[in-house]
């Protein structure tokens, strides 16, 4: 009787999308869009700062929005 309590749990995320931009000496200079597969809005918000913050830094991305599809 092994529930795959991950794979349950998988079930209830939603896919959301995060537009954020690339500052570089207080100019934009990309805009782009990440797809995160998260619970809700501030777990998606929350998935994508990590990832950005990681790739890009603490004070070189902006996040736009984030919409549920």
């Amino acid at each position: 009787m092994g529930v795959d309590i991950l794979g349950f749990l998988g079930m209830f995320n939603k896919e959301y999308t995060v537009q954020y931009q690339v500052i570089e000496r207080d100019e934009v200079v990309d805009t782009d869009r990440l797809n995160i597969k998260a619970g809700d809005h501030a777990a998606a918000r929350k998935k994508a700062d990590t990832m950005l913050r990681k790739q890009f830094g603490r004070t070189q991305y902006k996040i736009e929005w984030v919409q549920r599809f």
